[in-house]
């Protein structure tokens, strides 16, 4: 079988390293074509902790740089694309690849307003090109525990959820200016939802429904349209709650992730680093297994690469997040070598993990009212809410 041809947009730190990773480390795949606005970052060598890294057109003499994404789509024969851009600026670059038949791997969030996720859903439908969801929690050791002790059934129900993101971003804001406040688009941690959501909602039967979010406003920084920090409560028609906080401007010192789900057989609680003398550490309990009644530690971490994900996916290394960004590309290329339908991560996926932070916008806005979600498949409700809810979450 042929290798799938790559290009990459968008060059940033990120970009530049998941695309010469992937080409590296992955069997199926030749990069081909890279583009980006600024062509220093193809071209010229790159300055980065305190070293000089060669520029990737000395690395990769074999791709083809493009400063204009339209060109590099007519031009370079691509069957693939891989969207690196900024997190507020997905949803075009995947709709013009998908509308040219072109298969997506793109970063999340999938969209960045309400407006952006209907296009790009028809976008899909009409497309016979298939969408891969790039949400790096879900590749991680942890929340792939989650998944197996869910379907395993030690856990029951999931009725509760807890997902904490806690990251001082201030660090990153000159290398990556769109995490840095703005008065245009403000800075409402909410938003970001996907790494907090995607591993709950892979033990959920339903979609949310329903959010209530309140702020703290600016407290710590200059800018009084930043938001440090946001809690959001979510529910399903059912009534299983969610609770995900968010802060990206502080001064906790703790790992970033953390999260917890009571069922009604038992509780999985993962807890990100409290410094160098408490390690994170991943426990559950169960009243269906002998031994389970009390918390027991398990023995994994970032790294989704058991001896079995080991035997089944060959390659020629790992790259991104402890392995978690290579093991999803190696699960979109065997669902592509296969044929299937539906992506490991889909379209769908994404959206049912990125719209609710944007609905919990709604309800900061609204000073914490109860505001109801909805998606693009339920096509009447959703043109409403773009017709209807604030122009910083529909992008009217």
């Amino acid at each position: 079988m042929k290798d799938f041809r790559l290009g990459v947009v968008g060059l940033g730190h990120r970009g530049r390293a998941m695309f010469a990773e992937a080409c590296k480390c992955l069997f199926g795949i030749k990069g081909v074509a890279a583009c980006d606005i600024n062509p220093a970052l193809w071209y010229d060598d790159i300055l980065r902790d305190n070293a000089v890294h060669p520029s990737m057109a000395s690395r990769m003499p074999d791709v083809q740089f493009y400063e204009d994404y339209d060109e590099m789509l007519e031009k370079a024969d691509l069957d693939i694309v891989m969207i690196e851009t900024p997190a507020t600026c997905h949803a075009e670059f995947c709709i013009k690849a998908l509308d040219r038949g072109i298969h997506v791997f793109s970063d999340i969030p999938s969209v960045r307003d309400l407006v952006e996720a209907r296009d790009l859903w028809e976008a899909h439908l009409r497309s016979k090109a298939k969408l891969m969801t790039g949400a790096t929690t879900m590749g991680w050791g942890f929340c792939l525990s989650l998944q197996d002790l869910y379907r395993n059934g030690l856990l029951g129900k999931p009725y509760a959820l807890e997902a904490e993101y806690i990251h001082d971003c201030r660090s990153l804001w000159e290398e990556t200016p769109w995490r840095k406040p703005t008065e245009k688009f403000g800075s409402v941690p909410c938003s970001y939802s996907t790494h907090s959501l995607g591993p709950m909602l892979a033990v959920m039967e339903e979609d949310l429904s329903e959010v209530v979010c309140i702020s703290s406003g600016s407290h710590v920084t200059e800018f009084p349209h930043a938001n440090d920090y946001t809690c959001a409560l979510f529910q399903t028609p059912s009534k299983v709650t969610v609770r995900m906080t968010c802060s990206f401007i502080n001064n906790c010192k703790s790992g970033l992730h953390s999260f917890r789900v009571f069922g009604t057989e038992g509780c999985f609680e993962h807890l990100a680093h409290r410094g160098e003398k408490q390690p994170m550490r991943t426990t559950f309990s169960s009243n269906k297994l002998v031994g389970t009644d009390a918390p027991v530690e398990l023995p994994v971490g970032f790294s989704p690469y058991t001896d079995a994900v080991k035997q089944q996916y060959k390659s020629k290394g790992t790259f991104g997040h402890g392995g978690a960004d290579s093991y999803l590309w190696m699960r979109f290329l065997e669902a592509l070598q296969r044929g299937d339908e539906v992506m490991p991560l889909s379209l769908r996926d994404g959206l049912r993990m990125t719209l609710p932070g944007i609905y919990a916008v709604e309800s900061v806005i609204r000073d914490g009212a109860k505001v109801a979600i909805h998606y693009p498949w339920q096509k009447e409700e959703f043109q409403k809410d773009i017709e209807t809810l604030s122009p910083r979450c529909t992008g009217c």
